[in-house]
């Protein structure tokens, strides 16, 4: 059956999981907006940011005034000037150069760098949460493959019941209300099947969403879900431990608490700072006791600024940092057991659903054979429409409980893979140990 996304069309792309992950992490557009941000933290972290460099800075201006003035000398001699043209020119290029900083701008270059990986651990967070999703969704549209095929069988019987329901009562062998109670049974298997194709279509959408293409993008894919053995709990915990990025963030997280005390410390220590420049000065005027005045050369000096009392508001940050820093702690401690009580239930899950997808595979298989066994007697009438529809049902339930125990088991291993930071390192996820 042919998979659609909006409007059908005569041919399709092949569409693998690998090839799906491939698009979605290349154009997905919440991945493209987190490496944003995360090449603006690796901006952020340059030396200069950091207060490590020297600021340089360049400035002029040029003062210009036209004075009528009248002076009387104590000489008796009296002097009138009339528009008189002053202009004063000064260009100045000043470095300011901070020597120490009580050892603030090496805390400030550590918290730079812990940005900056934090900013890498929030790119992998986003694309953990895309591979993941794109998994699902992928596996979810098999799923639902699997539900239309489940429905449209329903249906074909349905149909195939109804027809011998109609040519028993043309032939004088059957009764009308066998044939109403067909059809009312194909019209709800008939809308059940439009009900799955919907959800198929609607699928197959967000798929193309989050691999940021068009979503009326047709395409077809294999409709296998293969299941892989899980690996030992003790294997597992110690890779999240290791590797999982919500707990990473929750550990970088705690080393800036602790930057914090320092950068808070930092205060107690003076500030010195060296001053150098070049200035240029000139000065033309018409009035007053200098006719022209030139003056240049370089300047140079060094300053020390150290707060005797401001408050104890230094003392008071130190403590407000102390308890961020406690509060980071326990911050990843409760990171670390929420990990540790969400992989248990996963793995539980897991397992679990894995004993059921056995189950409900031999369920099926004696469901199947018993409805092909109930069909043949109900064309001999050795059974009624009720016993039929009966047995039909319980194969449409167990082929429908498969479908659901399979998806819930590879929710399961996905979010295994999640928890445990695996997710980016595989190549299939996939291993012929259970499926259909």
């Amino acid at each position: 059956m042919v998979l659609f996304a909006g409007n059908p069309v005569a041919a399709q792309e092949i569409l693998t999981l690998q090839q799906a992950l491939e698009t979605g992490l290349k154009n997905n557009f919440s991945i493209i907006l987190q490496k944003n941000e995360e090449r603006i933290a690796a901006n952020d972290n340059t030396p200069g940011n950091a207060g490590f460099l020297p600021s340089v800075e360049l400035s002029a201006s040029q003062d210009n005034t036209v004075t009528t003035t009248h002076q009387e000398q104590f000489s008796g001699t009296t002097k009138d000037v009339a528009n008189a043209m002053n202009n004063n020119l000064n260009v100045d290029a000043q470095l300011n150069w901070t020597l120490f900083d009580g050892m603030n701008m090496f805390v400030n270059k550590k918290m730079l760098g812990i940005m900056e990986d934090l900013g890498q651990n929030g790119t992998r967070i986003v694309v953990e949460g895309t591979v993941a999703d794109i998994v699902l969704t992928y596996y979810g549209i098999i799923q639902l493959r699997k539900l239309v095929h489940v429905a449209q069988d329903a249906v074909d019987l349905s149909m195939q019941r109804k027809r011998i329901a109609a040519a028993k009562v043309s032939l004088g062998a059957g009764s009308q209300l066998m044939l109403l109670q067909s059809t009312v049974d194909l019209n709800a298997d008939s809308t059940r099947l439009i009900q799955e194709m919907v959800a198929l279509a609607n699928t197959c959408a967000d798929l193309n969403r989050l691999l940021a293409r068009d979503v009326m993008t047709p395409f077809e894919i294999n409709d296998t879900i293969l299941i892989r053995e899980p690996l030992p709990f003790d294997t597992i915990l110690r890779k999240a431990h290791a590797q999982n990025a919500t707990l990473t963030a929750a550990r970088l997280n705690q080393d800036l608490t602790r930057l914090g005390v320092n950068e808070a410390e930092a205060d107690r220590y003076p500030r010195l700072t060296f001053t150098g420049g070049y200035s240029f000065s000139t000065l033309n005027s018409k009035t007053g006791f200098l006719q022209y005045n030139r003056s240049y050369g370089p300047y140079f000096g060094i300053s020390l600024n150290y707060s005797l009392f401001n408050g104890f508001n230094v003392n008071r940050a130190v403590k407000n940092a102390k308890i961020a820093m406690n509060s980071g702690e326990i911050e990843v401690k409760d990171a670390t057991e929420s990990l540790n009580v969400n992989l248990l239930k996963q793995y539980n899950q897991f397992r679990s659903n894995l004993e059921v997808v056995r189950l409900q595979l031999s369920n099926v298989i004696v469901a199947r054979e018993n409805v092909n066994i109930a069909f043949e007697k109900y064309k001999l009438g050795s059974i009624n429409d009720i016993e039929l529809r009966e047995i039909q049902q319980k194969l449409i339930d167990a082929e429908y409980q498969l479908i659901s125990s399979q998806f819930d088991c590879k929710k399961a291993e996905v979010e295994l893979m999640r928890l445990s930071g695996e997710i980016l390192r595989f190549k299939s996820f996939s291993s012929p140990a259970s499926g259909q």
